[in-house]
């Protein structure tokens, strides 16, 4: 019985340590500022106040078959700044190809609603809009800490507008 426990013990903390941080280099509690060495950035004030880096015009890659913009915001100016939030741009989207890509690799969301969709697991939060716009969709990844704009992208919050980057953090 003692086995049996501890086994199961073992297997739950297997699967939270097998949950994705982020995507590609971009992982949440381990990326920060000064390991980035691609990209532009500006240093900008988030809506709750905190200072952050916005970086944008990093290196491209694919998701769901289509090109990506990729941005990041970190929080803080200095090279020790932790990344606080992805935001992707998928140009081309196609809206099943992208969600079914989301599914694979995040699982299932927990909430849809309208054009959005949200993923979450111990790690990060996920917020998807299908189509963003027309022929893009856009992807917001956060660490699960960030309480107040996960709640701002659900429609939880009252806290609205966008920083340079199409975005999210800032204000």
């Amino acid at each position: 019985m003692r086995r049996a426990v501890v086994l199961a013990a073992l297997a739950a903390c297997s699967q939270k340590a097998g949950e994705p941080n982020g995507i590609g280099k971009y992982r949440f509690s381990k990326l920060t500022l000064g390991a980035l060495k691609d990209g532009r950035c500006q240093p900008e004030k988030l809506s709750d106040g905190r200072q952050a880096t916005w970086c944008f015009a990093l290196t491209p890659f694919k998701i769901a078959n289509r090109n990506t913009e990729v941005a990041a915001y970190f929080l803080g100016v200095d090279d020790n700044a932790p990344l606080i939030e992805v935001q992707l741009t998928v140009r081309g989207c196609v809206e099943n190809d992208l969600d079914q890509w989301l599914r694979t690799n995040y699982g299932i969301p927990f909430e849809t609603k309208s054009t959005k969709s949200f993923w979450k697991n111990s790690f990060m939060f996920i917020a998807a809009t299908m189509p963003s716009e027309p022929g893009r969709c856009f992807v917001q990844m956060l660490p699960v800490a960030e309480t107040s704009e996960i709640a701002r992208l659900r429609g939880d919050g009252s806290a609205s507008g966008s920083g340079s980057g199409s975005g999210s953090a800032a204000q």
